[in-house]
């Protein structure tokens, strides 16, 4: 398949935080200029399902509702829906070797409602060939969206991660602010210590920067845990961006990963590394 004919899509379940997932995707499929999926997965065999996570309505139902709704929204945006039957977390796997992003609400409607994140969007998150975008159950709150966060190991620097945050923060028209958190050993003083890793950071993206003219990049090296920072960092932006690695396949997320997909106040990227 080329790339021309990825799609953005998005996975629903009827839930308040899936209905929202796809109005945020469709937005991002105008932004990217590709088509929308809405994806529905139905399970082989409902029947022997807990109540709790057996589907509300017709699957039919729920693709026209949602459909309907995003031509009123989007009249101009092309938009397919597929229902499958197999495994939520199977079929979304699967959906995206297919697309060029994968929207997700952190939480849908079964399991656990005091979970900020569920099993099934942080599954995904750590498994899905394509950068997945999980939505935070609360809306955003009153913060202006001033830029575009990505977080950086200046020491190993995830470059499809970086890469991913500079094209978002282009089609934003914002500012990218490259967060590298948690100096080195303790070997100088905290000011020299600062200004060694300021200078890394530096290095590292000047390439970056050159090949990138027209995006604001903000270099910003913080003691601290590199989690709890990327949180704080997500109170004033639009999306905050981290990388996974997938050499090992363990299909595990890193605890960088967890910490914001479980507090972030932003709707978080996350970028499989090669």
């Amino acid at each position: 398949m080329s790339t021309m004919d990825l799609t953005v899509t998005v996975g629903v379940d009827g839930s308040e935080a899936s209905l929202a997932a796809a109005d945020w995707a469709a937005r991002e499929a105008l932004l990217r200029d590709r088509p929308l999926r809405v994806l529905h997965a139905l399970p082989l065999m409902p029947h022997l399902l807990p109540s709790w996570s057996r589907p509300a309505r017709p699957s039919g139902d729920l693709l026209h509702e949602v459909r309907h709704v995003l031509a009123v929204r989007h009249p101009q945006l092309p938009v397919r829906t597929d229902e499958v039957h197999d495994a939520v977390t199977s079929a979304l796997v699967a959906a995206g070797e297919d697309a060029e992003l994968l929207v997700l609400g952190a939480r849908g409607s079964g399991g656990f409602p005091e979970l900020r994140v569920g099993s099934t969007a942080l599954h995904i998150a750590a498994r899905a060939g394509c950068p997945t975008v999980l939505l935070p159950v609360e809306e955003p709150g009153a913060h202006p969206r001033e830029h575009v966060v990505v977080g950086l190991d200046a020491r190993r620097p995830a470059e499809a991660a970086l890469h991913f945050a500079l094209l978002a923060a282009r089609r934003y028209g914002l500012p990218l602010r490259v967060v590298h958190a948690g100096a080195g050993p303790a070997v100088v003083g905290a000011g020299e210590r600062r200004y060694g890793e300021a200078a890394l950071l530096a290095r590292v993206l000047a390439p970056w920067k050159a090949a990138h003219p027209g995006v604001e990049v903000v270099e910003d090296t913080a003691d601290g845990s590199p989690g709890q920072v990327l949180v704080e960092a997500s109170a004033k932006a639009r999306l905050l961006v981290v990388g996974r690695r997938t050499a090992d396949g363990s299909g595990v997320l890193g605890p960088v990963a967890h910490t914001v997909l479980h507090h972030a106040a932003c709707p978080v990227a996350v970028v499989p590394e090669a």
